[in-house]
């Protein structure tokens, strides 16, 4: 899986946690509409897709870029992210 990471996403809005594959080569606003729909499928409906949601790197407090592919991050292998 070359190219893809797997990653450790915590979602404060429902208190959980999940591990995901993400594509390497796509924008972090495309990654963040992959996460929520399978979140949203995984919670049995819990998390609202409505909400403008974010990536947050919990090391730094800081916000990923919509435009950045997910590639020029530090985001990699087993890396702890947080989507808000």
């Amino acid at each position: 899986m070359k190219n893809k990471v797997l990653v450790n996403v915590y979602v404060p809005s429902i208190d959980e946690n999940y591990e995901l594959y993400i594509p390497i080569n796509e924008t972090v606003k495309k990654v963040i509409e992959l996460l929520v729909k399978s979140i949203y499928e995984l919670s049995d409906s819990t998390l609202n897709q409505e909400d403008k949601h974010y990536l947050l790197d919990p090391t730094n407090s800081n916000i990923y870029m919509d435009d950045q592919l997910i590639r020029d991050t530090n985001i990699r292998n087993s890396k702890k992210i947080i989507l808000i």
